[in-house]
């Protein structure tokens, strides 16, 4: 469904009731009590027939056979977001915006059958949200569906919490934010698993530690019962919005919000989990520290890169950071990947560029390489036209760009085809090393002009890394640069640790 044919179908829904659109005996009301639906994440049934939810992540989850769905919910004080997941299509959901207390279409035009439906809160905007009930077309409810096999619980800021996770450049806005296509969501379904998403923008260590036990947030009372729901694996991605403080104090709140976790979950498998690459003094680069120093064997941590100079990942960095969690979580716990990640990763992986023919492309669009002018950088498919596959990338003037993990003494080959709309036209190649603020001036480049012709042609352009330099090397970016008025098109991008 598409997200017009959505809206007009909302306005057309909200001049004519459901009811006065179908036969009485296709229309059925479900309360929230019904036995069949599967409630996930932090909900408060203090009011059985409005159940409440705050955090993102928290879902509904029901089965029915039917061919329509609506639901009836309340915002709370802002508007929020939530997906419609229809039978496991995570790539296709749509998200709908909910203001004040409405019916809210979810699902129409379905096929006849059996229906698996998620309902999925994306924001946390306000206070918590309402759920009064559902009306679905159809013979009505199946039994709930079978509860994922493990429990994670994550804890973090505004990384987890999807900040502009639906855009490049680091936007703001409720609408951009997500937590279904965040390494959260991702994670979880790489492994069968149910989550919780603890996670709020511009959260401390010390802020989110008084506040990780609640349904509510702004509300001191509203007390988690954490035998409700016991994880297997907690995993905590907070520290960045410490930076400034000292490594000490620092380390100190590490360790007082770990005595917490370790009294509410005290069998979970427990671990930070931080990335490098925006900071010289970033929590990433002692955090292995912390967990020496608790001596507990159900702990550990790791690290991932942060490889987008704009502050935000978006949806395909956001499987780079599934990628890296899963790695750590086969080789420490000895979980098994249930099924490969449902959102392109961004990240090369085995030393290779990520995405380098343009084939893939992450729900909200973006293919995995960066821009300097969005208007000038164009993903085209054409089968026909493309040296490999079926897309390739047509540069206007502009440049595009990928970051990847490096280090002193890597040399580095990287091939390329190009074309030109003109004979004679020029591109430049460059080849970068930085330190561990990625967004800062390189340590070391190298530029390589080619002159194109109008067909395929394979370039490269080899680099190494200084072995000593003033700081030491975390990152190299690849950047193809169309020169003057040059039209240039790109495909087929490879890179090789020689």
């Amino acid at each position: 469904m598409s997200k017009l044919t959505l809206l007009v179908l909302c306005a057309w829904l909200a001049a004519t009731p459901l009811a006065a659109q179908i036969s009485s005996k296709s229309r059925h009301l479900i309360r929230p009590t019904h036995p069949e639906l599967q409630y996930v994440g932090r909900w408060d049934f203090s009011d059985p027939k409005a159940p409440e939810c705050g955090w993102q992540g928290s879902a509904l989850r029901l089965r029915f056979t039917g061919t329509a769905l609506s639901a009836e919910l309340s915002s709370g004080s802002a508007q929020e977001y939530f997906r419609v997941v229809v039978d496991g299509d995570y790539a296709g959901s749509e998200k709908i915006a909910v203001s004040g207390q409405a019916s809210y279409l979810l699902a129409q035009g379905m096929s006849p059958g059996v229906h698996l439906v998620e309902l999925v809160k994306e924001t946390y905007e306000g206070t918590s949200c309402s759920f009064h009930g559902l009306e679905l077309i159809g013979s009505g409810m199946q039994p709930q569906p079978p509860r994922p096999q493990r429990k994670i619980e994550f804890y973090g800021d505004s990384n987890l919490a999807g900040y502009s996770l639906e855009h490049e450049e680091n936007k703001g806005g409720a609408k951009l934010i997500g937590t279904t296509l965040g390494y959260a969501g991702i994670t979880a379904r790489m492994f069968d698993a149910e989550y919780h998403n603890i996670s709020v923008s511009g959260a401390t260590l010390q802020w989110l530690n008084k506040r990780f036990d609640r349904i509510d947030r702004y509300d001191i009372n509203s007390t988690w019962d954490f035998s409700l729901y016991e994880p297997e694996l907690v995993v905590m991605n907070l520290g960045a919005n410490n930076v400034g403080s000292s490594k000490s104090s620092i380390k100190s709140k590490y360790h007082a919000f770990l005595d917490d976790l370790r009294q509410v979950h005290p069998t979970a498998h427990i671990m930070l989990y931080n990335s490098w690459g925006w900071d010289y003094n970033e929590t990433a680069n002692y955090t292995h520290e912390v967990i020496m120093e608790r001596g507990d064997p159900n702990m550990s941590s790791a690290i991932f890169p942060w490889l987008f100079p704009e502050w935000h990942g978006c949806e395909y960095d956001h499987a780079g950071m599934a990628e890296y969690l899963a790695q750590h979580l086969e080789s420490q716990l000895g979980w098994t990947r249930s099924q490969p990640t449902d959102v392109m990763c961004g990240y090369g992986l085995s030393g290779n560029l990520a995405n380098g023919s343009f084939e893939e492309c992450a729900p909200f669009g973006g293919y995995g390489w960066r821009y300097f002018d969005r208007a000038g950088v164009e993903r085209i498919e054409d089968p026909a036209g493309a040296h490999d596959g079926n897309h390739f990338v047509r540069l206007t003037s502009e440049s595009i760009y990928q970051p990847n993990p490096a280090v002193n003494g890597d040399t580095l080959r990287l091939d390329v085809w190009l074309r030109a709309q003109q004979s004679g036209k020029k591109v430049d190649l460059t080849i970068d090393f930085r330190d561990q603020k990625m967004w800062t001036q390189p340590l070391f480049e190298q530029t390589e002009r080619k002159i194109l012709s109008t067909t395929w042609q394979l370039y490269s352009i080899t680099a190494s890394a200084p072995p000593v330099t003033s700081m030491p090397i975390f990152h190299t970016r690849f950047t193809l640069r169309s020169v003057g008025n040059a039209v240039v098109d790109v495909d087929a991008a490879t890179m090789t640790h020689l």
